[in-house]
């Protein structure tokens, strides 16, 4: 793919950045909307730390990315995963497709790069029987078409693989993402490894996943859930963002961030475990 930035121009960025904010400011998110984004975030990401659970959200780091662009492209999820939520509140279950294309029109508007590949039903087969089956397969079929657009993605499936390796032997961590995920109504979620590539552009693919129907399996890891009785519907992306328009919105956003995003919604681990541990 030899177009991998946004049409949008950084002056246009910066515009519509603040008229998010400008609205936002003459409209108090209330209480319900902010529940779980009010206070700021206590911790950058580290190398070793190099996943995180952010709400509903399992992000992973590859080995190629630098600490300032891991931070940089974690600030535009949580910036246009608190967009979609005021756009797209969570009201007696919400609208995932909705919400899924609220959060990917704020990423455009950021300055990145979207290359979406729809909302669309996802057919299982008789042999998945557990969540895990269908989350892998998902979340890997994501991963595979950024792959087939950008032959520097190959890193994204270790990462991912990984990431969701690390999550399943955290039992805090895992717990977090399971309150957040699997609700009164079925389970959203979404993942997204991250790496960088080498002229220095960032790159994620996002998996969102929505699953409803089927009684729920209290007690139960979402993971370990019987798919039967189901429906299953998956939005994928890949996005990628040039680091250097970061500087022009990051005023903006970080402060916006400080003011509304919640740490307790989130929680760092260690996606590769070091020898001997």
């Amino acid at each position: 793919m030899d177009n991998m930035e946004s049409v949008i121009s950084v002056a246009q960025s910066v515009e519509l950045v603040r008229e998010r904010l400008r609205k936002r400011q003459s409209r108090r998110l209330s209480a319900s909307r902010v529940k779980n984004f009010s206070a700021v975030e206590p911790s950058s990401p580290t190398k070793e730390l190099d996943a995180l659970v952010l709400g509903n959200t399992l992000i992973g780091y590859g080995g190629n990315i630098s600490l300032e662009n891991m931070a940089i492209i974690e600030n535009l999820i949580k910036f246009s995963k608190l967009e979609a939520s005021f756009e797209v509140p969570d009201d007696d279950g919400g609208d995932p497709q909705a919400w899924y294309l609220a959060f990917l029109k704020c990423m455009d508007e950021v300055g990145c790069f979207v290359a979406d590949s729809g909302y669309t039903v996802y057919h299982k087969q008789s042999h998945q029987l557990t969540m895990d089956n269908i989350v892998t397969d998902i979340v890997k079929a994501g991963v595979d078409a950024a792959k087939a657009a950008i032959p520097g993605a190959t890193a994204l499936n270790a990462v991912l693989d990984s990431t969701l390796g690390a999550l399943k032997n955290e039992p805090e961590a895992i717990n977090l993402f399971n309150s957040e995920v699997a609700k009164d109504k079925g389970v959203r979620l979404a993942i997204m490894p991250c790496d960088q590539l080498t002229n220095g552009i960032i790159l994620t693919s996002l998996s969102s996943i929505d699953v409803n129907g089927g009684s729920d399996e209290k007690g139960v890891i979402f993971f370990d859930w019987k798919s039967s009785g189901r429906n299953i519907f998956r939005g994928t992306s890949y996005i990628t963002f040039n680091p250097l328009r970061y500087a022009a919105v990051k005023k903006d956003l970080e402060e916006y961030l400080g003011d509304h995003f919640n740490a307790a919604m989130s929680k760092r681990i260690q996606r590769r475990k070091k020898a001997g541990k």
